[in-house]
């Protein structure tokens, strides 16, 4: 694929230069995940078990349709990394709980979903914070803490 034969080009250029990130290939048959070894792929997303576990949740409790068909749908929320002082004057509240912060997304539209410290770069994305264990323990926040939510943007 191009991503790949631009990366081995860059690759030759700069032996450090390193993969921006890994290519994601959707799979409708289950059957096709078998050529994805073959290929060498490890990014992938079985969008037909995706539809299948969405349906099961809304056979269980109806009332989950509305918030899966705002997160799904093109039309629906869409996600943002917003930067903590969009929530948070510093200079006057720096220590409080992602309950507090929750409640002044809500106050703009938004639902904050988790956060990523300021210590943490983006290049670690998979170890965000998201739906925090400890809501109400109050933190200090830092200037490049960014905030994750859902608004209608």
């Amino acid at each position: 694929d191009i991503q790949k034969k631009l990366y081995v080009k860059r690759k030759s250029e700069d032996p450090n230069a390193t993969l921006p990130c890994a290519p994601i290939s959707e799979i409708l048959d289950t059957r096709t995940k078998s050529l994805l070894k073959v290929a060498n792929c490890h990014g992938y997303i079985m969008s037909n078990q995706i539809i299948s576990s969405v349906m099961a949740q809304v056979s269980e409790d109806k009332d989950i349709n509305i918030v899966l068909r705002e997160i799904l749908t093109a039309d629906g929320s869409e996600t943002y990394i917003r930067k903590v002082t969009r929530f948070v004057d510093l200079d006057e509240d720096r220590v409080l709980s992602f309950w507090d912060i929750a409640l002044r997304a809500r106050q703009r539209r938004e639902v904050a979903v988790g956060y990523k410290p300021a210590e943490l770069e983006f290049k670690d994305a998979t170890h965000l914070i998201i739906n925090p264990a400890e809501k109400f323990v109050p933190r200090k926040w830092s200037p490049n803490d960014m905030i994750i939510t859902f608004a209608l943007d």
